[in-house]
């Protein structure tokens, strides 16, 4: 390959990136939003995820005042509330997760938006068709 088209192909290279990651944050706030809703899960949350350059280890917390421990841990891993936070953190253009929200609004307030910025860009939804192998299932 050229240098020249190199260059010439980097804004398109560049704006496929944002729409993976784009993509990719819609569907684990999607796939967690229908589980929460599936749970019938309702009420304030406190994600918290370490920030990446002070941690070793990364990591998050879901917790709240109206819902036990016992039932958030039975319905998400350490490893899926990682994935939730890195999401939301996209989602909310922050460096990390670190937010209080009603858990039944995860994906009307933080998904959605997401999901009308890729059908904006022209993606068309054929999840059917995706070969991913998620924990949400």
């Amino acid at each position: 390959m050229k240098l020249s088209a190199l260059l010439a192909s980097r804004s398109t290279i560049l704006r496929q990136a944002a729409l993976a990651h784009t993509a990719a944050a819609w569907l684990t706030l999607q796939y967690a939003s229908l589980r929460i809703a599936a749970a019938g899960l309702h009420g304030t949350v406190r994600l918290r995820q370490t920030d990446p350059e002070e941690a070793e280890n990364a990591s998050a917390t879901l917790t709240s005042d109206d819902i036990r421990a016992s039932v958030l841990e039975e319905h998400f891993t350490e490893e899926e509330l990682l994935e939730i936070a890195e999401a939301f953190a996209y989602a909310t253009d922050a460096d990390y997760a670190d937010a209080e929200f009603p858990i039944e609004k995860l994906g009307e307030t933080y998904a959605d938006p997401l999901l009308r910025s890729l059908k904006k860009s022209g993606v068309t939804l054929d999840i059917e068709q995706l070969q991913i192998h998620s924990t949400y299932e």
